[in-house]
């Protein structure tokens, strides 16, 4: 991130203690009291373009993977009414570019959000700004990480990884989140580029079901051996009809036989079906 436009870690603490009374994260990482179906678990990746977000629905816990853009909040409050949501249990924010938080404060503020898990350091810009003025508003707890968050949910685990470092990059301070249930393993890299896939690497597991893939296309070193070394059923890149994908990633998941979704082609869903995980698109409500 330039260093014209980042604040220091010190000014934003003193402005979120200014601006953000009753904003701040509780102590303990307890895991919501939402009643849900029992082996319930879903997940649903927007068509939103060069954009991130993505709806987890794991026995009634509610997590929302990053906001995509600001005029995204049509098409995400669209698919959290059809599923007759009211209440954001987590909303996670892999990193503060305004393709993965722009609808947040509006989503703050239409929707109950039990907490944001977000990367320590904050962003001068009016998405991030918005954000802060809504949780302000509404009381909306803010964790910034700055170790592993771990809620455990009624079937498996929520597991949200920061950078070990402060990289001086957006993406590269992305937040790296691993959802369980039921032996399955999903991994949302954020925006996460070299320098982060190279941390993230020592912390990897050997598989994954699925990966959401980190920025839109792009691809190093690191991501295609974790792509090598887990061989994921299904990879999601969230991408518009402008970017392509690197070739090589492409290549290496071909080799490992890994199913390869784009978001620009439609909405994705995954859900249990009583015996397995299935993943659908619908390729006529592309983007």
């Amino acid at each position: 991130m330039a260093a014209g436009k980042r604040w220091t870690r010190a000014l934003t603490a003193a402005l979120l203690i200014a601006a953000l009374s009753g904003c701040g994260a509780p102590e303990a990482e307890t895991p919501p009291e939402t009643p849900g179906t029992e082996e319930e678990f879903t997940v649903d990746f927007l068509s939103t373009g060069k954009s991130d977000c993505a709806l987890l629905r794991a026995d009634g816990t509610v997590i929302l993977s990053d906001t995509a853009d600001a005029d995204d909040f049509a098409a995400i409050a669209e698919l959290l009414d059809s599923c007759g949501i009211g209440r954001i249990d987590y909303m996670i924010l892999s990193h503060y570019d305004k393709d993965h938080i722009g609808s947040a404060a509006a989503l703050v503020r239409a929707y109950e959000v039990g907490e944001i898990l977000a990367p320590d350091y904050g962003e001068q810009s009016e998405e991030y700004a918005a954000l802060l003025a809504a949780c302000a508003d509404t009381g909306t707890p803010w964790r910034r990480l700055t170790e592993d968050y771990r809620a455990e949910l009624p079937n498996g685990t929520l597991l949200v990884d920061p950078p070990d470092r402060d990289y001086g990059d957006d993406n590269n301070n992305s937040l790296i989140t691993t959802v369980t249930w039921k032996g399955e393993r999903l991994l949302f890299l954020g925006d996460a580029k070299k320098k982060r896939m190279e941390e993230f690497l020592d912390a990897a597991e050997e598989s994954y079901t699925l990966i959401k893939l980190p920025h839109h296309g792009d691809s190093c070193k690191p991501l295609l051996r974790l792509v090598e070394d887990t061989e994921p059923r299904w990879a999601v890149e969230m991408i518009s009809v402008f970017e392509i994908v690197d070739q090589e990633l492409l290549r290496t998941l071909e080799k490992t036989g890994t199913e390869l979704f784009l978001t620009r082609d439609g909405p994705i869903r995954l859900a249990w079906d009583g015996t397995a995980l299935t993943a659908v698109q619908d390729r006529e409500a592309a983007a």
